[in-house]
Protein backbone atom coordinates (compact mmCIF):
# COMPACT_ATOMS: atom_id res chain seq x y z
CA UNK A 1 0.00 0.00 0.00
CA UNK A 2 2.82 2.44 0.89
CA UNK A 3 4.55 1.80 -2.46
CA UNK A 4 1.29 2.42 -4.26
CA UNK A 5 0.88 5.75 -2.46
CA UNK A 6 4.42 6.80 -3.40
CA UNK A 7 3.83 5.88 -7.02
CA UNK A 8 0.54 7.78 -6.99
CA UNK A 9 2.23 10.86 -5.47
CA UNK A 10 4.97 10.88 -8.11
CA UNK A 11 2.40 10.60 -10.88
CA UNK A 12 0.24 13.31 -9.34
CA UNK A 13 2.87 15.89 -8.48
CA UNK A 14 5.34 15.24 -11.27
CA UNK A 15 8.74 13.79 -11.94
CA UNK A 16 11.21 13.47 -9.06
CA UNK A 17 14.95 13.76 -9.65
CA UNK A 18 17.00 11.16 -7.77
CA UNK A 19 20.14 13.29 -7.46
CA UNK A 20 21.58 16.46 -9.03
CA UNK A 21 23.46 16.22 -12.27
CA UNK A 22 26.96 17.59 -12.70
CA UNK A 23 27.35 19.92 -15.69
CA UNK A 24 30.97 20.22 -16.82
CA UNK A 25 32.62 22.45 -19.39
CA UNK A 26 36.00 23.97 -20.19
CA UNK A 27 37.16 27.63 -20.21
CA UNK A 28 36.38 29.34 -23.51
CA UNK A 29 35.56 33.04 -23.11
CA UNK A 30 32.96 34.43 -23.59
CA UNK A 31 31.04 31.17 -23.99
CA UNK A 32 32.22 29.30 -20.90
CA UNK A 33 33.85 31.32 -18.12
CA UNK A 34 34.42 31.36 -14.38
CA UNK A 35 33.40 34.64 -12.74
CA UNK A 36 33.87 35.02 -8.98
CA UNK A 37 33.66 31.26 -8.57
CA UNK A 38 30.49 30.87 -10.67
CA UNK A 39 30.46 29.09 -14.03
CA UNK A 40 29.09 31.62 -16.52
CA UNK A 41 29.14 32.53 -20.21
CA UNK A 42 26.62 32.41 -23.03
CA UNK A 43 26.72 28.62 -23.46
CA UNK A 44 26.21 28.20 -19.72
CA UNK A 45 23.21 30.55 -19.85
CA UNK A 46 21.58 28.32 -22.49
CA UNK A 47 22.19 25.22 -20.38
CA UNK A 48 20.89 26.82 -17.16
CA UNK A 49 17.72 27.93 -18.94
CA UNK A 50 17.24 24.40 -20.26
CA UNK A 51 17.60 22.87 -16.79
CA UNK A 52 15.02 25.27 -15.41
CA UNK A 53 12.61 24.38 -18.21
CA UNK A 54 13.14 20.66 -17.56
CA UNK A 55 12.87 20.99 -13.77
CA UNK A 56 16.31 19.37 -13.40
CA UNK A 57 19.03 20.43 -10.97
CA UNK A 58 22.74 20.43 -11.77
CA UNK A 59 25.98 21.50 -10.14
CA UNK A 60 28.27 23.33 -12.58
CA UNK A 61 32.04 22.89 -12.76
CA UNK A 62 34.73 24.07 -15.17
CA UNK A 63 37.84 21.98 -15.93
CA UNK A 64 40.57 21.61 -18.53
CA UNK A 65 39.00 19.86 -21.52
CA UNK A 66 40.76 16.52 -21.02
CA UNK A 67 39.37 16.20 -17.48
CA UNK A 68 35.86 17.35 -18.37
CA UNK A 69 35.73 14.86 -21.23
CA UNK A 70 37.00 12.00 -19.06
CA UNK A 71 34.38 12.72 -16.38
CA UNK A 72 31.59 12.67 -18.95
CA UNK A 73 32.85 9.41 -20.41
CA UNK A 74 33.34 7.57 -17.13
CA UNK A 75 30.72 8.80 -14.62
CA UNK A 76 26.91 8.77 -14.50
CA UNK A 77 24.77 11.90 -14.18
CA UNK A 78 27.22 14.16 -16.03
CA UNK A 79 26.33 16.75 -18.67
CA UNK A 80 29.05 18.20 -20.90
CA UNK A 81 29.05 21.22 -23.22
CA UNK A 82 29.92 22.28 -25.85
CA UNK A 83 31.14 18.97 -27.28
CA UNK A 84 31.58 18.10 -30.94
CA UNK A 85 29.26 15.34 -32.11
CA UNK A 86 31.56 13.16 -34.18
CA UNK A 87 31.30 9.67 -35.59
CA UNK A 88 33.80 8.38 -33.02
CA UNK A 89 31.82 9.84 -30.10
CA UNK A 90 28.31 9.00 -31.32
CA UNK A 91 27.82 5.90 -29.15
CA UNK A 92 29.62 7.30 -26.09
CA UNK A 93 27.04 9.93 -25.10
CA UNK A 94 23.35 10.75 -25.06
CA UNK A 95 22.95 13.82 -27.25
CA UNK A 96 20.61 16.46 -25.84
CA UNK A 97 20.67 19.41 -28.23
CA UNK A 98 22.66 21.21 -30.87
CA UNK A 99 24.34 24.49 -29.88
CA UNK A 100 26.35 25.57 -32.93
CA UNK A 101 28.42 24.49 -35.95
CA UNK A 102 32.17 24.75 -36.29
CA UNK A 103 35.13 23.96 -38.52
CA UNK A 104 38.76 23.49 -37.54
CA UNK A 105 42.09 24.56 -39.00
CA UNK A 106 45.81 24.35 -38.33
CA UNK A 107 46.78 27.81 -37.05
CA UNK A 108 50.23 29.43 -36.95
CA UNK A 109 51.69 32.82 -36.05
CA UNK A 110 51.20 35.23 -38.94
CA UNK A 111 54.90 36.08 -39.08
CA UNK A 112 55.75 32.42 -39.66
CA UNK A 113 53.06 31.58 -42.21
CA UNK A 114 55.26 31.90 -45.31
CA UNK A 115 58.25 30.08 -43.83
CA UNK A 116 56.11 27.22 -42.52
CA UNK A 117 54.42 26.78 -45.88
CA UNK A 118 57.88 26.57 -47.40
CA UNK A 119 58.92 24.03 -44.74
CA UNK A 120 55.96 21.81 -45.64
CA UNK A 121 56.77 22.03 -49.33
CA UNK A 122 60.37 20.99 -48.53
CA UNK A 123 59.21 17.98 -46.49
CA UNK A 124 60.54 19.47 -43.24
CA UNK A 125 58.99 18.53 -39.89
CA UNK A 126 56.58 20.80 -37.99
CA UNK A 127 55.32 20.59 -34.41
CA UNK A 128 51.62 20.88 -33.55
CA UNK A 129 49.78 21.04 -30.20
CA UNK A 130 46.14 20.32 -29.33
CA UNK A 131 44.18 19.07 -26.31
CA UNK A 132 43.85 15.37 -25.60
CA UNK A 133 40.46 14.02 -26.73
CA UNK A 134 39.97 17.03 -28.99
CA UNK A 135 37.54 16.53 -31.88
CA UNK A 136 40.43 16.97 -34.33
CA UNK A 137 42.50 14.04 -33.02
CA UNK A 138 40.95 11.29 -35.22
CA UNK A 139 41.11 13.65 -38.23
CA UNK A 140 44.84 14.38 -38.03
CA UNK A 141 45.89 11.47 -40.27
CA UNK A 142 43.81 13.07 -43.05
CA UNK A 143 45.85 16.28 -42.93
CA UNK A 144 48.11 16.98 -45.89
CA UNK A 145 51.72 16.48 -44.79
CA UNK A 146 50.56 14.56 -41.68
CA UNK A 147 53.73 12.45 -41.84
CA UNK A 148 55.75 15.62 -41.26
CA UNK A 149 53.93 16.58 -38.03
CA UNK A 150 55.14 16.01 -34.48
CA UNK A 151 51.97 16.14 -32.36
CA UNK A 152 51.97 17.24 -28.71
CA UNK A 153 48.86 16.72 -26.58
CA UNK A 154 47.85 19.19 -23.86
CA UNK A 155 45.17 19.40 -21.17
CA UNK A 156 43.44 22.42 -22.72
CA UNK A 157 43.27 24.79 -25.67
CA UNK A 158 44.83 27.53 -23.53
CA UNK A 159 47.83 25.33 -22.81
CA UNK A 160 48.28 24.53 -26.52
CA UNK A 161 48.05 28.22 -27.40
CA UNK A 162 50.65 29.09 -24.77
CA UNK A 163 53.04 26.65 -26.43
CA UNK A 164 52.45 28.41 -29.75
CA UNK A 165 52.86 31.91 -28.33
CA UNK A 166 56.05 30.89 -26.51
CA UNK A 167 57.56 29.38 -29.64
CA UNK A 168 57.49 25.84 -28.27
CA UNK A 169 55.43 24.52 -31.19
CA UNK A 170 54.82 25.71 -34.75
CA UNK A 171 51.03 25.30 -34.83
CA UNK A 172 47.79 24.53 -32.99
CA UNK A 173 44.41 23.21 -34.12
CA UNK A 174 41.32 25.27 -33.32
CA UNK A 175 38.31 27.06 -34.74
CA UNK A 176 39.56 30.27 -36.42
CA UNK A 177 36.40 32.10 -35.32
CA UNK A 178 37.58 31.78 -31.72
CA UNK A 179 40.79 33.74 -32.31
CA UNK A 180 39.62 37.11 -30.92
CA UNK A 181 38.75 35.52 -27.56
CA UNK A 182 41.74 33.15 -27.51
CA UNK A 183 44.25 35.93 -28.20
CA UNK A 184 42.74 38.51 -25.87
CA UNK A 185 44.89 37.44 -22.85
CA UNK A 186 47.99 38.07 -25.00
CA UNK A 187 46.70 41.53 -26.02
CA UNK A 188 46.82 40.44 -29.64
CA UNK A 189 44.26 40.80 -32.40
CA UNK A 190 42.98 37.89 -34.48
CA UNK A 191 45.30 38.74 -37.39
CA UNK A 192 48.27 37.68 -35.24
CA UNK A 193 47.43 34.07 -36.09
CA UNK A 194 46.49 32.69 -39.51
CA UNK A 195 45.31 29.46 -41.11
CA UNK A 196 48.07 27.22 -42.43
CA UNK A 197 45.83 24.28 -43.37
CA UNK A 198 42.12 23.46 -43.03
CA UNK A 199 41.40 20.20 -41.21
CA UNK A 200 39.61 17.91 -43.71
CA UNK A 201 36.24 16.63 -42.55
CA UNK A 202 36.20 18.80 -39.42
CA UNK A 203 32.89 20.57 -40.02
CA UNK A 204 30.58 19.35 -37.28
CA UNK A 205 28.07 20.41 -34.63
CA UNK A 206 28.55 21.36 -30.99
CA UNK A 207 26.14 19.78 -28.52
CA UNK A 208 25.05 19.52 -24.95
CA UNK A 209 25.40 15.83 -24.13
CA UNK A 210 24.84 13.50 -21.20
CA UNK A 211 27.12 10.68 -20.12
CA UNK A 212 26.12 7.26 -21.43
CA UNK A 213 25.21 5.96 -17.95
CA UNK A 214 22.98 8.91 -17.10
CA UNK A 215 19.35 7.88 -16.62
CA UNK A 216 17.54 7.62 -19.95
CA UNK A 217 14.53 9.28 -18.32
CA UNK A 218 16.63 12.31 -17.41
CA UNK A 219 18.17 12.51 -20.90
CA UNK A 220 14.74 12.30 -22.54
CA UNK A 221 13.37 14.96 -20.21
CA UNK A 222 16.20 17.29 -21.22
CA UNK A 223 15.72 16.51 -24.93
CA UNK A 224 12.02 17.32 -24.68
CA UNK A 225 12.75 20.57 -22.84
CA UNK A 226 15.32 21.46 -25.50
CA UNK A 227 12.72 21.05 -28.23
CA UNK A 228 10.23 23.22 -26.33
CA UNK A 229 12.78 25.99 -25.83
CA UNK A 230 14.94 25.92 -28.93
CA UNK A 231 13.21 23.66 -31.44
CA UNK A 232 15.21 23.23 -34.63
CA UNK A 233 17.14 26.52 -34.55
CA UNK A 234 20.23 26.45 -36.71
CA UNK A 235 22.31 28.33 -34.12
CA UNK A 236 21.97 29.38 -30.49
CA UNK A 237 24.56 32.15 -30.93
CA UNK A 238 26.84 30.09 -28.74
CA UNK A 239 30.45 29.06 -28.79
CA UNK A 240 32.30 26.43 -30.79
CA UNK A 241 33.15 23.15 -29.07
CA UNK A 242 36.11 20.94 -28.22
Amino acid sequence: MRLLLVAFAVGLFGWCQAEPLKAVTTPMSPYQTLEEGVVSGSNTDWVRRLLTEAGVEAEFAIYPWARAYQLARSEPNVLIYAIARTRERESEFQWIGRIASFELAVLVKSGQLVSLRHSLSQQQRLSLALPRNHAAVPLLPDLPHFGQLDVFYTASTDEALQLLMNGRVDAVVENPHLLPELLEPYQLTSDAVQVLLPVPGSRSDAYLAASKTTSTAVAERLQQAWQRLYGDRQELEAGPPD
